[in-house]
């Protein structure tokens, strides 16, 4: 990683240091890594280069919320998931987990949307529960969502958050819900997968199932909240160091012997012990 940003902050052109927006190359970049990851087809202008995760909810939240739009998401969730809400405007709306398992309730959501909701946040792999949601809930979700949206006659949006879509362990199988839903956004950030949550860096894409007259409308829309924002854009170096950053990844195996010897010790103490990311 440090090669990279080393490399990237080498001036090959006059305006290499120059204010970027949404830089081709990266984009190009991040859309075929995305597209092999998950087996499908991400086109490069459907993508936002943002600063981290945190900056790209803040973008699709800011762009897709009115005053009074209610947002589902799951808890336990990432600490600052109600505080990006309101911020936007929107009222935050939390639905518990099953808590047996951590999988989504599926039934608990769908009594949760009303009139007035706009977009539905989930979280797989999951901060902090370490669930990674199977298919076939993310198909029940994806089916729940589609009822509700032809029924209050506007679309509710899916964010998917999936900083920690790369840190799988053995025998874990990933399933993006955006495979599930047209009407749905990835947000990803490289911070997790590369253990360097300071050099922010990440995206958001439109699922390539979203309709073209929508997903041109959101293109706008999200690009224009990153001008009006002045900071949504990652800074040049990290722009320029994205192509050999996505080709990175933390050892992985070493991790997993770090949870496996947490849960042992864990166990041996007396605790009853979900293990992340081994159940689907």
């Amino acid at each position: 990683m440090v090669k990279a940003i080393r490399q990237a902050a080498l001036p090959e052109r006059p305006d290499w240091f120059a204010y970027k927006l949404n830089e081709e190359g990266p984009r190009q970049a991040a859309a075929a890594a995305l597209s092999a990851r998950l087996g499908l087809d991400f086109a490069a202008e459907d993508f936002l280069l943002t600063k981290g995760a945190a900056s790209g909810l803040a973008v699709v939240l800011q762009t897709i919320l009115s005053p009074g739009d209610e947002v589902v998401y799951v808890t336990p969730p990432w600490f600052l998931y109600e505080a990006k809400i309101v911020f936007a405007g929107g009222t935050a709306v939390p639905v518990a987990c099953k808590r047996s398992t951590f999988d989504l309730d599926v039934d608990a959501i769908a009594d949760a949307i009303t009139p007035t909701t706009r977009a539905v946040i989930v979280n797989s792999p999951n901060n902090p529960t370490g669930r990674v949601y199977p298919k076939r809930t993310l198909i029940r979700l994806a089916a729940v969502l589609a009822e509700a949206s032809d029924r209050h006659g506007r679309p509710i949006y899916l964010i998917s958050d999936e900083a920690y879509q790369r840190i799988l362990f053995p025998g874990t199988v990933f399933s993006t819900p955006t495979a599930h839903y047209p009407h749905s956004f990835l947000v990803y950030s490289y911070g997790k997968t590369l253990l360097n949550p300071g050099q922010r860096l990440g995206y958001v894409a439109l699922a390539p199932s979203m309709p073209p007259a929508d997903a041109a409308e959101l293109r706008s829309g999200l690009f224009l909240t990153q001008v009006a924002s002045g900071a949504w854009f990652p800074d040049a170096v990290m722009q320029h160091a994205l192509p050999h950053l996505e080709q990175l990844c933390i050892d992985l195996s070493h991790l997993c012997q770090r949870r496996d010897r947490l849960i042992g010790a864990l166990t041996a103490a007396g605790y009853e012990v979900h293990v992340p990311a081994r159940r689907n």
